[in-house]
């Protein structure tokens, strides 16, 4: 809206001082010549009548145009201006939320789930709480204000059951699928969406707030991929190379996801010292995927950095891809093993 009224402005004072140059800085021969074809010469006008009508209009046109720039860079706004331009500032904002809101309409959230986990085989339909740890990842997932649909994919016969019986929209995939990532994929034209947000299964306590937080990025930047961080606080989880840490940029994007505190502290042995000395990240295990980017990673081949570090994320990275990043402050409680579930039944005790 606001380009429109800037077009707008430019025009009241260009289109008539194009026309006032034409009249004014016309020569009297050209004048003369268009006369004798003219329809105003049989209306009883003569050839200086006839040239000065023109160059009247000339006149009026710069006045018009004079008046134009006066109006709109130099006189005062008065009363009715203000008001007129507050109701086309807040035309310009009501336009804006609609746009924001019909990118948003393609977001959905996808939740991969299986039951043949290595460490903990049946995780998906345990019981927390007195419910099913895939059904509090749903249910947290519903939460969420941007997203379109949330649906649950599994190669497991019993979870497509449990999840009718709760009412979650389900897609059976195949058993190759060896991650969440590749099982979207697989999925992706059943689930109909423009953008996909990745919830792991195993993740109940995951932040509505958050998921929106990683759809609203993808709007706001239209970004490929978006994923999230939080500040690391202790030397422990800095070490722990089961939390998986984010080199940023200097655009505060993803650079590299290791498994090793980086970057390294040359000559300081206390890890302690390091967290003083410069900000490290933890990844958080949530991705959000633009269309785009499924049907690129569908593509890619298996990296040797995916291979070393045993993350998947780094196809995309050594493809040249970048994260965009969003800060949170919510704190992954994932299950991987049955004590991980007896820890989140105590924090369950907490809320």
């Amino acid at each position: 809206m606001k380009i429109l009224m800037s077009i707008l402005e430019v025009a009241t004072i260009g289109v008539p001082l194009f026309v006032a140059l034409i009249f004014l800085l016309r020569s009297n021969e050209s004048y003369a010549d268009s006369y004798e074809i003219s329809r105003l010469r049989f209306a009883g006008f003569s050839k200086s009548q006839y040239a000065w009508f023109f160059r009247i209009i000339g006149l009026i046109c710069l006045a018009i145009a004079l008046f134009a720039v006066y109006n709109n860079y130099i006189s005062e706004p008065n009363a009715e201006f203000d008001e007129s331009k507050e109701f086309w500032e807040d035309i310009d904002k009501r336009s804006k939320n609609v746009f924001s809101m019909a990118m948003m309409l393609g977001a959905a959230i996808a939740i991969p789930a299986r039951m043949g986990s290595s460490r903990f085989p049946g995780k998906p339909l345990a019981l927390l709480g007195g419910k099913a740890v895939i059904e509090r990842v749903y249910e947290s997932c519903k939460k969420s204000e941007y997203a379109e649909k949330v649906v649950i994919l599994t190669d497991s016969l019993e979870i497509i059951e449990f999840a009718d019986k709760i009412g979650a929209p389900a897609i059976m995939t195949s058993e190759k699928c060896n991650s969440g990532t590749e099982r979207i994929i697989e999925a992706f034209e059943k689930i109909d969406a423009e953008f996909v947000v990745n919830v792991q299964g195993d993740e109940p306590f995951i932040s509505p707030k958050l998921i929106d937080a990683i759809i609203e990025t993808h709007r706001a930047t239209n970004c490929e991929i978006v994923t999230a961080v939080s500040k690391i606080e202790d030397a422990q989880t800095l070490i722990n190379p089961n939390v998986v840490k984010v080199l940023r940029d200097g655009d505060s994007k993803a650079l590299y996801f290791s498994r090793s505190p980086l970057p390294y502290m040359r000559g300081e042995s206390n890890p302690q010292k390091w967290l003083e000395r410069m900000d490290y990240w933890r990844h958080i295990g949530i991705y959000g995927y633009s269309a785009k980017a499924l049907a690129r990673y569908d593509s890619l081949p298996v990296s040797k950095m995916e291979k070393c570090e045993m993350l998947e994320q780094l196809r995309f990275v050594a493809a040249g891809y970048k994260f965009e990043l969003v800060e949170t402050r919510y704190q992954s409680i994932g299950i991987d093993t049955p004590a991980d579930l007896e820890a989140a039944e105590e924090y369950l005790k907490t809320l």
